[in-house]
């Protein structure tokens, strides 16, 4: 039963029991981690912070990178709200790195609300997938 349950856990962080898939590739730039959003938030969560901290350090370190951070939403909302929404956390991200040194010249923001998911079943799972802003390099 033991292994039952890591098996579970397994598929559930790698995404295969989902039906989760990355249909456009690379999830972000090289180096890059994607980060996720609370339901009908724009807010950078701690955990996420810390991503962004590492993302921070990697575009210092990486000076001529340049990127789009795209945000994303799940499918609940309409998708005037989710458009809006995913603007609000591609700008919720990029004025971050931007307090951490990343010079705005080097971001650009853009929202494709729920117009692009990474997972098509209609659970909390695949909805935590799709509420996320991605970086894409320029």
């Amino acid at each position: 039963m033991k292994h039952f349950f890591v098996l579970v856990a397994l598929l559930a962080v790698t995404g295969l029991n989902t039906g989760c898939q990355n249909k456009k590739g690379a999830a972000t730039a090289t180096g890059l981690k994607r980060v996720h959003f609370d339901f009908d938030s724009a807010s950078i969560r701690g955990d996420m912070a810390k991503a962004l901290d590492a993302n921070a350090g990697y575009l210092k370190k990486h000076k001529d990178l340049k990127v789009t951070i795209e945000g994303n939403c799940d499918e609940r909302g309409t998708n005037e709200y989710n458009l809006a929404l995913g603007d609000r956390r591609a700008n919720s991200v990029e004025r971050y790195l931007t307090n951490k040194g990343i010079g705005n010249n080097r971001l650009k923001t853009v929202s494709y609300g729920e117009e692009r998911p990474v997972c098509g079943k209609h659970n909390e799972t695949c909805w935590w997938e799709n509420r996320r802003a991605d970086f894409i390099a320029d």
